[in-house]
Formats: structure tokens, C-alpha cells, sequence
């Protein structure tokens, strides 16, 4: 809304109008249309000064409220024409005003009827000129901001892409891997199979998940479960995941990588072991919100943290215009609650 309230952009074309209406009536004295006279000429000047200002102004009040009560991203037919109403109206009362205040102030002037037509219609052609330049103005604004921001939401998500594939990347995490597979090629080859294409499964989606802003709940729950085979592979009876989520909400929409930072940040936070398992929890709240949630049991020698995690996912719901996400800990349990998007389009969706 800056635009709008700006008064270098207000100034000027308040005083285009008036040079517009005022160049009909001096073009009228210099024809001899209308006897020239300097007194009435100034008297018409200020006239004309007064009309552009009460439309602009007018007009702009009610771009403005338009524009609080139903922001560009409503746009429809029902909306432009509700405005251009409210636009014709307050330029009329306005207009009654004006007269109401000329006719007081010089009692013997009669009012014409075609003074008045013409009057009307000077103030609804600028008024419509007015507000269609405001709604330009605005929309150029919008476009820009969105821009910006698509390009600031790109930018997080190749740095959660980036971050996530050097986390899996790390050496200890490839030692872990590699020496898990070892194991089970030995003692129970098929499942060693299985873990490969888990894997496989876990790297196709880290290097392929920066292509859309959003994913379906769904197959981020399969990525995660697929992630966190690994982890139970490695840890046993160390680890548990718990998912406690409706059918009916896996249609919903999630920034990719999600639940795989919240859950790696649980186990890079907190004991894993037979004799202190780390429970993580996923699961709904009000339909709208999902927790991540699991027990608080930090390690003696914490890792070395720079917070990336949770703040490249707080970056990502900001940038989306969503609820903040929500972070709260007790001495029992740590909790992380982000907002589920619901699925207007499915272009965002990847597949």
C-alpha cells in the first residue's frame, strides 16, 4: 500500500486532472466561447484544483479500503464492480457536498441541469481513471513482492535441499550406512536389499525435492518412513515412530524435507539407545497443525548446532504467508507444531 499513500504520486495527478479540466475552459476563453477574464479564469483555476483533489482523494479512500477488506489475490469481476460502485458514490457525495457548499455561499446561482450532468460525468470518468491507476499500481506492487518472495522461498529451499544432503553426506553418516549394509549383507541379505532401496528412495527425494515449493503430506510421510528405516536399521529397538495421521489429511500441503529435519533433529539432539529409546511422535492438532513431538533426553557431549534446521523450516512457512511455526520444550519433551496448507492447486504438488 505504499504506493497508494504516496504523495509525489497523489500530487501529480492531482494536478493532471486539473490541467486537463482546467485546459477545456481556458480554451473555451481563448476561442471566445466564454468572455475572457482574469478574475474568472484564477476563479476557475481553483475551482477545478478543489474538483481534482476531492476526486483523487475520494477515490483513493475507497481503493484503499477495497484493497484492506479484499486484497488482490480475491480478484474477481464482483469485486471490480462493487468498487467502481463505491467509487461512483463517494464521488457523487462528495460532489453534492461541493455543490451544497457553492450554492450556499453565492444563494442567487440557479442550478442548470446539464451543469450538473456534466459535473457527474467529469467526476465518474476521473474517478474510474483514478481508481483503475491505483489498481494498477497496486497490482505492479503485488507482482514484484511475489516475485521477490518466490525467488527468497527458492533460495531456503535449496538451502534445506543443500543442508539435508550434507547432513546424509557427512562421513559418519556414510561409515553408519555403509557398515549397517555390511552387516545385513552377511547376516540377512534381503534385508540388506531392502535397506539399498531405501536408501536410494531417501537420496531421489533429497536431490529432487527442491523442484516444488510444496508437497503432499503423503508422500512426505513415505520419505520419512523410508528415512527413518534407515535410522531403526542402525539404532533397533533405540528408536520408534509413532504416526497418528488421518487419511483425510495426507491430501494436505507441506514444504518438502520437512518431518526428515524435524525427525534428524530429534536424533541429533537426544539419546539413542536400547536402555533410553527416543520416541518421536507425528500427529494432528485441530486438523490444522502437525506435531512433531518426542522425549526430551539430550546427550552429554551435545553436537555442534547452528540451528539451520529449524529456522530454514520457519523461514519457509514465513515466506508461504502461513502461521508462524510453533517450538515448545519441557524437561520431559520437546515439540515443533507447523501449519498444514490446504490444497488449493495442484501445480505446487510434486510427483
Amino acid at each position: 500500500m505504499k504506493l497508494v499513500n504516496n504523495y509525489r504520486i497523489r500530487l501529480i495527478g492531482i494536478l493532471t486532472i486539473t490541467a486537463l479540466r482546467f485546459g477545456f475552459y481556458s480554451s473555451d476563453m481563448m476561442t471566445g466561447v466564454v468572455p475572457f477574464s482574469w478574475p474568472a479564469l484564477l476563479e476557475n483555476l481553483l475551482l477545478t484544483l478543489l474538483m481534482a483533489v476531492t476526486i483523487w482523494e475520494a477515490t483513493r479512500a475507497v481503493v484503499v479500503y477495497f484493497n484492506k477488506r479484499h486484497p488482490l489475490h480475491y480478484i474477481s469481476g464482483h469485486r471490480f464492480a462493487k468498487e467502481a460502485l463505491f467509487v461512483i458514490l463517494a464521488n457523487t457525495l462528495v460532489y453534492a457536498l461541493t455543490l451544497l457548499l457553492f450554492f450556499f455561499t453565492d444563494p442567487e446561482s440557479e442550478p442548470h441541469a446539464v451543469y450538473l450532468f456534466f459535473g457527474f460525468l467529469d467526476r465518474f470518468l476521473y474517478g474510474i481513471l483514478v481508481a483503475a491507476f491505483y489498481e494498477l499500481l497496486l497490482f505492479i506492487e503485488a507482482w514484484r513482492t511475489a516475485t521477490k518472495e518466490a525467488e527468497e522461498l527458492k533460495k531456503v529451499n535449496l538451502m534445506v535441499q543443500l543442508e539435508s544432503l550434507k547432513n546424509q553426506v557427512k562421513p559418519h553418516f556414510l561409515f553408519n550406512s555403509l557398515n549397517t549394509l555390511t552387516g545385513l549383507v552377511e547376516k540377512d541379505p534381503s534385508q540388506a536389499v531392502k535397506f539399498i532401496a531405501e536408501l536410494s528412495k531417501v537420496y531421489r527425494y533429497l536431490l529432487q525435492s527442491n523442484e516444488k515449493e510444496l508437497i503432499a503430506l503423503s508422500q512426505e510421510l513415505q520419505f520419512t518412513e523410508a528415512y527413518f528405516y534407515l535410522l531403526q536399521t542402525r539404532f533397533g529397538q533405540g528408536i520408534s515412530l509413532q504416526i497418528a495421521i488421518t487419511e483425510s489429511a495426507e491430501s494436505y500441503l507441506i514444504p518438502p524435507l520437512t518431518l526428515q529435519m524435524l525427525v534428524e533433529n530429534a536424533v541429533k539432539h537426544n539419546q539413542v539407545s536400547a536402555r533410553k529409546p527416543l520416541h518421536i511422535k507425528l500427529s494432528l492438532e485441530d486438523g490444522e497443525w502437525l506435531r512433531v513431538e518426542n522425549n526430551y533426553q539430550p546427550k552429554r557431549n551435545p553436537a555442534p548446532s547452528n540451528g539451520m534446521g529449524l529456522s530454514n523450516i520457519a523461514s519457509k512457512y514465513r515466506l508461504l504467508s502461513q502461521p508462524e511455526v510453533i517450538i515448545r520444550s519441557d524437561e520431559n519433551s520437546f515439540r515443533v507444531k507447523v501449519p498444514l496448507i490446504k490444497p488449493v492447486s495442484h501445480e505446487h504438488i510434486y510427483s
